[in-house]
């Protein structure tokens, strides 16, 4: 409702009712949609859509707040996120690409990744930093690499684009749920696939794995002696930023 305020006419005050049993409140979306501003709020649906909606997974362990914090400090990323839904996002490659650039750098911000050139640079460099050797003589810990949780790292840049194309059409129908019909755009090619009359994830385009390291670990897959992996060994990588409060002023969100 706060991304559309601002096609209500003038003087409108708008309540809306929250809650259950003895906690039902009404909340004045007016009030707040001035606090926050008009920016902020066209911005929150595009926001809301990429970072986990009922549509829309969620990056793991990172939650709401980190990343709203990240968008309030960076007005690029508010116009961005204001932008989403607009046809020329579907329809123009070249301004798609163009947003999808500052979309990812966002990510990459969610991530403490800031120096980063792009998301599949970030995650190369967060791989690195935990299994990278402090000796080349030294021999690679393959039962230390068994153990990394890959979903705590961003996503590659071609899953975040399906994640991206997804929100943006997702955006088609909030943004302009004030007309009789929002949108005209169908899912398939927006993130989704069509099979059997049913709609499922785009999760990416092109393989998995290079072929290299597909059929290397099928090769030592099968060579591979059983043994225990050592917890003490590993970096833990599955602390969730909401369990920690952030600094808007944190200098590591750096918009590089």
């Amino acid at each position: 409702m706060l991304g559309n305020m601002h096609h209500l006419k003038n003087h409108s005050v708008v309540w809306m009712l929250t809650g259950t049993g003895n906690n039902l409140r009404y909340v004045d979306l007016t009030k707040i949609h001035a606090e926050l501003g008009q920016l902020i709020c066209q911005s929150l649906p595009g926001y809301h859509a990429i970072t986990e909606c009922d549509f829309n997974p969620a990056f793991l362990r990172k939650g709401k707040l980190k990343p709203y914090k990240i968008l309030k400090k960076f007005p690029e990323y508010k116009e961005a996120f204001k932008n989403f839904g607009k046809s020329e996002l579907i329809e123009n490659t070249d301004e798609q690409q163009n947003f999808f650039n500052i979309i990812y750098r966002f990510i990459y911000n969610v991530y403490n990744a800031g120096n980063a050139i792009d998301v599949d640079a970030a995650r190369l460099q967060m791989f690195i930093d935990s299994y990278t050797v402090s000796d080349v003589k030294e021999a690679f810990d393959r039962k230390k690499l068994r153990k990394f949780d890959a979903s705590n790292l961003p996503p590659c840049k071609s899953e975040l684009l399906q994640q991206f194309q997804r929100a943006n059409y997702i955006c088609t129908i909030w943004n302009n749920a004030h007309l009789k019909t929002p949108t005209t755009y169908q899912p398939a090619n927006n993130g989704w696939i069509l099979e059997n009359n049913k709609y499922h994830f785009k999760w990416f385009e092109g393989d998995q794995l290079p072929s290299y390291v597909s059929d290397s670990l099928k090769t030592q897959s099968e060579t591979d002696g059983e043994g225990d992996i050592d917890d003490n060994q590993t970096t833990d990588w599955s602390s969730s930023d909401e369990d920690g409060n952030i600094d808007d002023n944190d200098e590591s969100f750096k918009n590089d």
